[in-house]
């Protein structure tokens, strides 16, 4: 069984018009002393990273984490980020009228965060670390007995959750990075899969590089 949450045109271009919505009044301000040249020097899309995630639950096995983000870095050193992120895993649920048998199969789920960071930067070598909360998208198999017949519906579904994460950039040219991180994140509330236990654990890795 495999429950995919497909990224959408419209998703795509309404995660695009928030991040100009959002990112425009930094850009405006910053025109006084920059140039917009700078300002898309700034602004890195799409950033995609590959990783691998422990999603924290006996319900669902580790899997293949897909990182696209979209990233504005002010002068200052702040980031604004924005990810849509797609998980790929299997599950394994109990069996509703024999504890003993399990209900498999393979399941996919996204998310879309919102959220901070910070660079510091020694020469070619970016250190970073961000904060985003955001919405996780996905499907989950309700498994409902009744006089020995086992029913399935399919329950698309939604929860709050929040991410924290560290990475390292190297510079391979002056416009190109090797992007490395490490996240935690976890589930706002036990629901789902998540009933026992809501942190994740993973690693990505990818390339990124400014618009200019």
């Amino acid at each position: 069984m495999k429950n995919a949450i497909p990224f959408s045109p419209s998703l795509r271009n309404a995660l695009v018009s928030i991040y100009f919505l959002l990112i425009t009044p930094m850009i405006g301000n910053s025109q006084t002393e920059n140039t917009l040249e700078a300002d898309l020097e700034r602004t890195f899309m799409p950033t995609l990273q590959l990783g691998y995630v422990w999603h924290g639950t006996e319900e669902l096995s580790a899997g293949l984490m897909t990182q696209t983000s979209i990233e504005y870095r002010d002068i200052s050193n702040f980031i604004f980020r924005i990810n849509y992120d797609v998980f790929n895993s299997r599950m394994n649920l109990q069996y509703p009228i024999n504890e003993d048998v399990t209900f498999t199969g393979r399941t996919s789920f996204s998310d879309v965060i919102i959220g901070v960071g910070y660079r510091h930067t020694v020469q070619k070598h970016n250190f970073t670390a961000y904060v985003q909360p955001g919405i996780r998208y996905y499907g989950y198999p309700d498994l409902t007995a009744q006089d020995n017949q086992v029913n399935l519906d399919y329950d698309s579904r939604n929860i709050g959750i929040i991410r924290y994460s560290v990475g390292y950039e190297f510079a391979l040219t002056t416009k190109l990075f090797l992007a490395i991180e490490a996240l935690v994140g976890h589930t706002l509330k036990s629901k789902g899969f998540w009933t026992e236990d809501r942190w994740a654990y993973g690693a990505t890795i990818g390339l990124s590089a400014p618009i200019n």
